[in-house]
């Protein structure tokens, strides 16, 4: 059929335009690509990413777009985006092997292997040999744990490509996990000597021989490396890594000097260099590297928080909040400065809050090692053991040799009674930093504990020629003495503990106990007296005082006494009970009784007036009008420690205790005063009825260190240690409590428990 002539001009009109909407549609969507592609030559991605994400707009099929955005976002890091485009690529065009591929690695670093596997499959259905393909698949069984299917693929990989380094370096993982460790040290070998030219295999060298703890071998490898890279700074960082690890300081200070002058401008020096000063606690040398990196940083912000940090350590805290304010008004989100802050948070005692802080920057930052250590340091500022372990361990897995965390887990398998994995982490930590005195106490206090005196005073004595004037180590070298018999060296140790801290109130506690157990109770209080002289505004030791004079009956110098205590430290509630006992020693608690409802009449709300009554209303045994005496005072005010704990105290005598609230109560006493003994046994006590038994005992026994003299104490140490199985530790305890000058509420009870202990065992 013949058209007339007259219906061209309508298909003219019709699809004319649509062909040249379609050509410039065509047009448009090249140029774009080519501008994105030139960008890439350049190495302008973001540019890029602009350009290819027009494309897609044009066309969301366009399967090579996609492949080049993901490619882009690489680059810049945008690893989620990354992932959806490269996925969709490899959709849109199932012959793009290379967008099969990373999107079956992005599964695989995911930890996906079934999705990663099924996509490695398609690649291996079209090319059964692709080297690449086949050495994710090792990577994949490598993973699921079969082995031997595992060495058989990158065998099939290296013999498609003989000459190709990293499917060695594959192989030699996979020996490693199948024990065969000489296999895996040649594959090693192998993987080097066919890219020599590869760093990162000789580093992967040595740290096969680190974990076979062959050092000298790891050592030549190491000082060939460097001889290998002659002009670069790295090799010469892990080789000042070795020299730390094996305590070769002053050869680690002149590899990294060398370091520096190879890398004048490279910041990952200076910052190992300024780690190197921080670690030895020459704090002048870190600043000055730390600000160096500052004229030659990209990232200020990172060096900032990391000399915000440095100030915390040197105890310039003005400084480091000054520099801490000033990174979070330029990004709040800054994550040392964050962490600085917690620290400062902490200093200050507000340890809830630095918790909520914490919690988030490991939410943010979930291999964070130092966060998870502050966080855990945070824990046990309030008491929460188990979650301060739990971040102990999260801080050692993830922090890597961090000495400091090491050292807080040992001191949690220590209150645990593990002394074995106390002293594997206090070794862990003294093998990453040799001067770490509370890894090295700990690693004491874990013979003592275990009754194991002789390689406890190995420990402390080796540690005590090395730090003379350490008062920690002073301190538990004489404790060692105490438990050893050996009354006239610990005696000695105490005296030169308070030569050179008079007001250290433990050394005088003990001093004036070795006094007590050889009956100079004269002696004990003279020497409290003199050190008083000495130190006159220690609340500690004027209560150590009160207590022996209570006890010889000069009851009106220890009410003065305590009276001095209670203007030095309201919130102490030893100086209430004494009070109180004193008064029910001279026959006048309903007298005392009287006066103070008498004052409250006239001061309704004065706290000390509630406090001393509550004390003689529970010395009377008027144990719920006491309750509500400590009520009244923590709604005046709430965080009053010794209302708080003498509350938590009477919960714990009830028939059915709230035990929850008498937690609360005495974590918050503590959380105010973390040393008191009375509140140490409080919280103990809470924790020993809960079946926390580890928690008991690490509680009684910072209440023992400063009132060794406190029979009740003592009794309770024993009750914890039975319930975790130490039953020679216990008997000890138990009887030395029976043993100690002076009456005590439960001494009845701990003579017939005695007895019984003595029958069963």
């Amino acid at each position: 059929m013949v058209f007339p002539f007259r219906i061209f001009p309508f298909l003219v009109v019709v699809f004319l335009p649509m062909l040249f909407a379609c050509s410039d549609a065509e047009m448009k969507k090249g140029e774009h690509f080519d501008r994105g592609m030139n960008y890439v030559q350049q190495e302008k991605y973001n540019e890029a990413i602009i350009e290819f994400r027009n494309v897609v707009q044009l066309d969301p099929g366009h399967a090579e777009a996609r492949y080049q955005l993901g490619l882009a976002y690489i680059e810049t890091g945008d690893l989620r985006r990354a992932f959806l485009e490269i996925r969709e690529a490899a959709r849109l065009d199932p012959l793009n092997y290379d967008a099969q591929l990373k999107t079956a690695e992005f599964f695989y670093l995911d930890e996906n292997l079934e999705d990663s596997l099924a996509y490695v499959d398609k690649i291996l259905e079209q090319q059964p040999e692709h080297p690449d393909a086949l050495a994710l698949l090792g990577n994949i069984e490598l993973q699921k744990g079969n082995l031997e299917e595992a060495e058989k693929i990158v065998n099939r990989a290296i013999a498609g490509q003989p000459d190709r380094d990293s499917l060695y370096t594959l192989l030699a993982r996979i020996y490693s996990a199948r024990q065969m460790n000489r296999e895996a040290e040649q594959a090693l070998i192998k993987a080097v000597e066919l890219n020599p030219g590869n760093l990162l295999t000789r580093q992967l060298l040595t740290t096969f021989y680190f974990s076979r703890k062959e050092n000298e071998k790891a050592l030549k490898n190491l000082l060939d490396t460097a001889d290998s890279f002659p002009a670069d700074p790295e090799p010469l960082l892990d080789l000042t890594s070795y020299y730390l690890r094996v305590q070769e300081k002053e050869k680690a200070e002149q590899t990294l000097r060398k370091a520096i002058s190879l890398g004048p401008e490279n910041e990952q020096v200076y910052l190992m260099a300024a780690d190197f000063y921080k670690q030895q606690r020459e704090f002048a040398k870190a600043e000055e590297l730390l600000l160096k990196i500052l004229e030659l940083s990209s990232d200020s912000q990172e060096i900032k928080g990391q000399l915000a940090d440095l100030y915390f350590e040197q105890k310039e805290y003005a400084k480091a909040e000054k520099l801490v304010e000033e990174l979070l008004q330029s990004d709040t989100n800054q994550p040392q400065a964050k962490l600085v802050r917690a620290r400062l948070i902490m200093k200050d005692g507000n340890n809830n809050e630095a918790v909520a802080l914490l919690d988030q920057l490991v939410r943010d930052y979930p291999r964070w090692g130092a966060a998870y250590f502050q966080l855990a340091l945070a824990h046990l500022n309030i008491g929460n053991l188990e979650l301060s372990q739990s971040f102990a361990d999260k801080a050692v897995r993830y922090g890597g040799g961090d000495s400091m965390a090491h050292a807080l887990l040992a001191h949690h398998h220590l209150r645990k009674r593990d002394f074995n994995k106390a002293r594997q982490e206090s070794l862990s930590a003294l093998a990453n930093d040799s001067g770490n005195v509370q890894a090295a106490v700990i690693l004491g206090q874990s013979y003592l504990y275990g009754q194991d005196t002789d390689k406890a005073l190995e420990v402390f004595e080796k540690m005590h020629t090395l730090l003379p004037e350490n008062i920690e180590v002073s301190y538990n070298l004489a404790l060692t003495r105490i438990m050893r018999g050996e009354s006239a060296e610990a005696e000695a140790l105490l005296e030169n503990i308070l030569s050179l801290e008079p007001d250290y109130s433990p050394a005088l506690a003990q001093l004036a106990d070795l006094y007590m157990r050889a009956s100079q109770r004269e002696a004990a209080v003279n020497r409290v007296r003199r050190q008083i002289e000495s130190a006159p505004e220690v609340p500690q030791n004027l209560i150590l005082l009160a207590g022996l004079l209570r006890e010889q009956r000069s009851y009106d110098e220890a009410v003065e006494i305590l009276h001095q205590v209670r203007q030095l430290a309201p919130e102490d509630p030893r100086s209430y009970f004494m009070l109180a006992e004193i008064w029910k020693n001279e026959g006048k608690l309903e007298s005392a009784i009287a006066e103070y409802e008498h004052i409250l009449s006239q001061d309704p709300d004065s706290i000390e007036g509630l406090m001393e009554l509550g004390v003689l209303l529970e010395q009377s045994g008027r144990l719920d009008e006491a309750k509500n005496a400590y009520i009244r005072v923590l709604g005046l005010q709430p965080q009053f420690a010794a209302a708080a704990n003498n509350l938590a105290w009477l919960i714990t005598q009830e028939k059915e205790p709230d035990l929850g609230e008498a937690l609360r109560l005495a974590q918050s006493a503590r959380e105010s005063q973390s040393r008191n003994p009375f509140i140490n046994d409080t919280l103990g006590y809470v924790f020993y009825l809960r079946k926390a038994y580890d928690l008991a005992t690490v509680q009684f026994r910072n209440a023992l260190a400063a009132a060794p003299h406190v029979p009740t104490i003592r009794y309770h140490l024993a009750l914890s240690l039975k319930a975790q199985g130490a039953d020679t530790e216990a008997m000890q305890e138990l009887v030395h409590s029976i043993g100690q000058s002076g009456d005590f509420p439960e001494r009845e009870e701990a003579e017939k428990l005695l007895q019984k202990w003595r029958q069963n065992s």
